[in-house]
């Protein structure tokens, strides 16, 4: 797939093209999403742009050939299957299954007599990988996953005698991090994350209230000017409604965890264009960012009643 990323950058939409195939891909993906566009119309779109194009173009003729262009090279996601009451994913050892193997709800909300079938609910799982290995192809961001270690360095000795923080390397948690596990500290290209989540309403129709939960994954190895910017924070799972996820937020998790377990033990080969080399790439988790009732749903923790705070416990006021 990096290949083929590689192949389809560098791919002018016909010879002699200024724009490549995946600029001018993603830039009308982005116009149809933008302005609700139906697939129907997107097609009329591409087929009518086929007419004004030169003989030896590589624009696709069809929703689907777009779509699937993109899912070639790593920029797609998995459509998961959701329980209806949330109990469980239809996943792995569950992916063939009928019926929820919690509470023996039907899988499908609607059944054709053509056979066609619709669940209750899907998860949306962008997988991590190949989007750390994207980042890692450019020279300029490939040197910036190191910045912590090297440009950090740099006025290190201010920062400790002054107690400022200009990064999260500068806290005790990251330190803490690096002494327990000095075989992931030693190569300072292995991936810190924070992970981020909260309901939101994507429509205006506040008289159809729908609470969508996006996870994101923000690589902390980033200087800090940067990795807070929207280019830089990674979608990992879109959460479908109508409601909150609650308590059962660990379910929709199981694919993000599933894949940080792997980075984390066993970790997966990535070329370094800085370096120029290909090294074995490692990530773990090391923070969440969200409001009170958000982290009740991530920790377990029930934030309401005596004892909200998990810290005060029996003294919360």
């Amino acid at each position: 797939s990096l290949k083929k990323l590689r192949e389809s950058a560098a791919l002018p939409l016909y010879p002699g093209c200024p724009y490549t195939l995946l600029s001018v891909i993603t830039a009308l993906l982005h116009i149809k999403v933008m302005n609700r566009w139906s697939n129907k119309s997107f097609e009329m779109l591409l087929s009518e742009l086929q007419k004004y194009l030169p003989e030896g173009h590589v624009l696709p003729k069809s929703y689907h050939a777009a779509k699937k262009f993109l899912d070639e090279i790593g920029t797609g996601f998995n459509e998961i299957d959701v329980c209806k009451n949330d109990c469980a994913l239809f996943y792995k050892e569950y992916e063939k299954s009928e019926n929820c193997p919690i509470c023996g709800e039907s899988r499908w909300e609607f059944v054709d007599g053509k056979g066609n079938k619709i669940p209750h609910k899907t998860l949306r799982h962008f997988p991590l990988k190949l989007r750390l290995q994207r980042l890692f192809m450019s020279t300029e961001i490939a040197f910036d996953l190191r910045w912590h270690d090297v440009k950090r360095g740099d006025k290190l000795a201010r920062v400790e005698e002054e107690g400022v923080m200009r990064h999260p390397a500068d806290t005790p948690a990251w330190k803490w991090f690096d002494e327990c596990y000095p075989d992931v500290a030693s190569d300072s290209r292995n991936v810190k994350f924070g992970l981020a989540t909260d309901g939101f309403t994507p429509w205006s129709n506040m008289g159809n209230p729908y609470s969508l939960w996006p996870v994101i994954l923000i690589p902390y190895n980033l200087p800090a000017y940067k990795f807070m910017k929207e280019d830089f924070q990674i979608m990992s799972l879109l959460i479908p409604g109508p409601r909150s996820p609650g308590k059962d937020l660990d379910v929709y998790l199981r694919p993000l965890i599933d894949e940080l377990k792997e980075y984390w033990e066993t970790g997966f080969e990535t070329y370094d264009a800085y370096a120029k080399e290909r090294f074995k790439l490692r990530a773990t988790l090391l923070w969440t960012i969200s409001d009170f009732p958000a982290y009740g749903s991530l920790s377990g923790w029930v934030t309401q009643g005596k004892m909200t705070c998990p810290v005060c416990l029996d003294d919360t006021q």
